[in-house]
């Protein structure tokens, strides 16, 4: 590859990384072109974008934005995998496309901030996602108030059914006499 043209793929990586938080490098030797057409799909679906990259190339384009522990991980037929979402979802996806194929092999990453190796890729892909996670957290916080709403409407019932029996026997004790 001339010098240019690799200067020209360095310069799209870094534009291309430096605007996303979550970085996935994944092998692929092993896997036919059917494989890998059907994962990208996939993936692409759920807005987790994986690009077969050149290790020397992004390498140098990693360096540049400034995460170059991820360059340990370049080693042997690469491919990364990005996403702006939420970084819980790629790793569940990806680590289910590595059960189901098994020449597709988690090597490490760099989500939100912190370098990850594939044991713990496996271990957010454990995790609730976001929405989920989100969904207990106001589960939680409401359970106590629901609950104390509701014994606040219980003591209000018996309270209005207290007065009730009040107002049913004075209206009982006036028509007799």
């Amino acid at each position: 590859m001339a010098n240019e043209l690799k200067k020209l793929i360095v310069k799209e990586m870094v534009s291309r990384y430096r605007n996303s938080n979550n970085y996935l490098v994944v092998g692929y030797q092993g896997i036919n072109s059917l494989q890998f057409d059907e994962l990208r799909k996939n993936l692409r679906k759920k807005k987790i974008y994986l690009e077969i990259i050149k290790n020397s190339l992004a390498a140098i384009a990693f360096k540049e934005i400034g995460i170059a522990g991820i360059v340990n991980l370049l080693t042997g037929p690469s491919a990364i995998a990005t996403s702006e979402d939420d970084p819980v979802i790629m790793a569940k996806e990806t680590f289910d496309w590595s059960k189901k194929i098994p020449a597709f092999g988690l090597r490490g990453g760099f989500v939100d901030g912190a370098m990850l190796s594939a044991d713990d890729i496996k271990n957010l892909a454990k995790l609730p996602t976001m929405p989920v996670l989100r969904t207990q957290i106001i589960t939680g916080i409401n359970a106590p108030i629901v609950g104390v709403v509701s014994s606040f409407n219980a003591v209000l019932r018996g309270l209005a059914t207290v007065f009730q029996a009040i107002k049913d026997k004075k209206e009982k004790s006036r028509r007799e006499k």
